[in-house]
């Protein structure tokens, strides 16, 4: 005499299955449908034998640990020769960049935050690597609008059709 369920419990089977890569940096999952993902890594390894890192005095406040010590870094590296960074991401460096690109090709970066050397050289690292991290993302690419979308084209020919109505009921009326 025991009572039967309503409904019976199935555990889920999801009808998609996704194609799971693994990062070699955090071993998360990621999921794709097309064969071609561009993925913004979350730190990108800068090889630091492939950058020119010098030293020289800072400007400005500081007395006489300004006089005295090379504490500015300034970071250099020559864009087109740099194989750590993909060349679509140089592209973009390139233009989005170029205040930061001499003649020669060299993109420079500079840092003088800090009253020690291996604050601002730390310092400085971080800037290039978030400027290479943001000049990783591809742009949106943006589409024109062409005239009024389906739906505006219906609400105007409702309201018109409203209004319509609206002075029809206010026209002389035959007794």
């Amino acid at each position: 005499d025991r009572a039967q369920p309503a409904w019976a419990f199935n555990t889920y089977q999801p009808t998609y299955k996704p194609t799971t890569r693994t990062n070699s940096t955090n071993n998360t999952r990621q999921f794709s449908e097309s064969s071609e993902e561009w993925i913004v890594p979350s730190v990108i390894q800068i090889p630091e034998e492939s950058l020119q890192i010098s030293f020289a005095r800072s400007s400005g406040a500081g007395g006489q640990n300004v006089n005295k010590l090379n504490t500015k870094v300034e970071i250099r590296f020559h864009l087109d020769s740099a194989s750590w960074i993909p060349a679509e991401v140089r592209e973009r460096l390139k233009t989005n960049e170029a205040n930061r690109i001499n003649n020669e090709g060299y993109f420079s970066i500079t840092c003088q935050e800090y009253r020690t050397q291996a604050q601002n050289r730390k310092e400085a690292l971080r800037k290039l690597q978030d400027i290479v991290k943001e000049s990783w993302k591809r742009p949106k690419v943006r589409k024109m609008r062409k005239g009024l979308s389906q739906k505006t084209k219906e609400n105007r020919r409702d309201m018109k059709r409203r209004v319509a109505e609206k002075k029809a009921m206010r026209k002389s009326v035959d007794f």
